[in-house]
């Protein structure tokens, strides 16, 4: 600790480093693990395995049920097909179609819309 005391703006580097890895608003830590840590160990699989799972417990518990079976429908035909990955294009292109299908089939969902009534004189406030 004696001679890095000596170097210049040591300090301040770590502070700022920690200041990085801490705070949630940068997501450091999350980028030093996922970028520099999973990679050395060779755990980018389990890495998005563990992601995957993260995901679809999410969907179950937020969408309706109908809504997320179709969902996992369009997720799982997008990773489905034997496609060329070196081809951003139609990487984007399939994935708009998919959410494009997912934007018509929602308006089934929610076309029962209540239609607002205007209060009146008569109408009951409490």
């Amino acid at each position: 600790e004696n001679w890095l005391g000596w170097i210049p703006g040591f300090y301040s580097l770590a502070i700022f480093a920690n200041v990085y890895l801490m705070l949630p608003m940068f997501q450091g830590s999350d980028k030093v693990f996922r970028k520099i840590l999973v990679p050395l160990a060779g755990l980018q699989e389990m890495l998005m395995l563990s992601d995957a799972i993260k995901i679809k417990k999410a969907m179950l518990r937020d969408l309706h049920p109908e809504r997320a079976r179709k969902v996992r429908k369009a997720i799982a035909k997008f990773y489905d097909d034997d496609d060329d990955e070196s081809d951003p294009t139609s990487l984007k292109k399939e994935l708009v179609s998919g959410y494009q299908g997912l934007q018509m089939t929602a308006t089934g969902l929610f076309s029962r819309k209540k239609k607002k009534e205007h209060p009146t004189e008569t109408t009951s406030l409490v």
